[in-house]
């Protein structure tokens, strides 16, 4: 179960991050609780700071009462896309 949270947070870092952003560090920190499920948890992404080299971007996963499971900070180097 808690591999995929970690995976619904990466995805959703990834898709937050944009094209051409490759993963430079992921960390993700579980809550006191785990969901029953990683599909009944809702997942959040932001982009904190971007600069013309690096995205550092934050997601969370809640559970469907809004208590926090996991929590994933990653920083994306953007390279360029073909």
């Amino acid at each position: 179960m808690t591999a995929s949270t970690a995976a619904r947070l990466e995805d959703a870092l990834r898709q937050i991050a944009g094209p051409g952003a490759a993963p430079a560090s992921l960390i993700v920190d579980y809550g006191p609780v785990e969901a029953p499920a990683a599909q009944d948890c809702g997942v959040k992404a932001w982009v904190e700071r971007a600069t013309r080299s690096l995205v550092f971007a934050q997601a969370e996963a809640r559970s469907a009462d809004g208590v926090l499971v996991a929590a994933a900070s990653a920083v994306f180097r953007k390279v360029s896309v073909p």
